[in-house]
């Protein structure tokens, strides 16, 4: 990507972030993730009832099973940079919907003072989570957001006539 080409995307889009690692080693699979996020944002907004500060990050999350995850505090999605763009609009899809489940109040994430341990709330019910996938998929909130990921993402594509190709998005 040019110079001008990255300042335009980050200048008009502020919320936007990059990291350096995406930055500097994915830039291929990266910046059109960032532009994926700068061209669905609103029209998933008028789909999802999600924060109006959210902000996007794309980097390379470590964890390489991870294609996305959602930190409710700072109101962040973050989509790991080295996804192809269809798996990177419904990865934004699933992680809005828990933006939406937190900004709604049907997903509470608190930490306990006394002992440090974070617990989760699913529509005012405490939720034990456990380890594993098969435990992690089975969380109400998971099951929810994977349940809507591609119709949304279906949605989003079909409003904005979205085609990809192998490393580009086209509109």
């Amino acid at each position: 990507m040019t110079s001008d080409k990255h300042d335009k995307l980050f200048n008009s889009s502020p919320r936007i972030k990059m990291s350096a690692s995406a930055w500097y080693h994915f830039p291929e699979t990266a910046y059109p993730i960032a532009e994926l996020i700068q061209k669905t944002e609103s029209t998933f907004r008028g789909l999802l009832d999600f924060h109006e500060d959210t902000t996007f990050r794309v980097t390379a999350i470590r964890k390489r099973t991870k294609h996305g995850q959602y930190w409710s505090k700072v109101k962040t999605v973050e989509l790991d940079c080295r996804l192809p763009l269809q798996t990177a609009i419904q990865t934004l899809a699933h992680e809005l919907v828990h933006a939406e489940q937190y900004h709604q109040g049907r997903l509470v994430a608190s930490q306990s003072a006394a002992s440090g341990d974070w617990n989760q709330y699913w529509n005012g019910e405490h939720v034990k989570v456990r380890s594993g996938y098969k435990a992690y998929r089975a969380l109400p909130w998971e099951m929810e957001a994977f349940d809507r990921e591609v119709e949304l993402a279906d949605k989003v594509i079909a409003q904005l006539g979205l085609t990809f190709e192998p490393s580009r998005l086209a509109a």
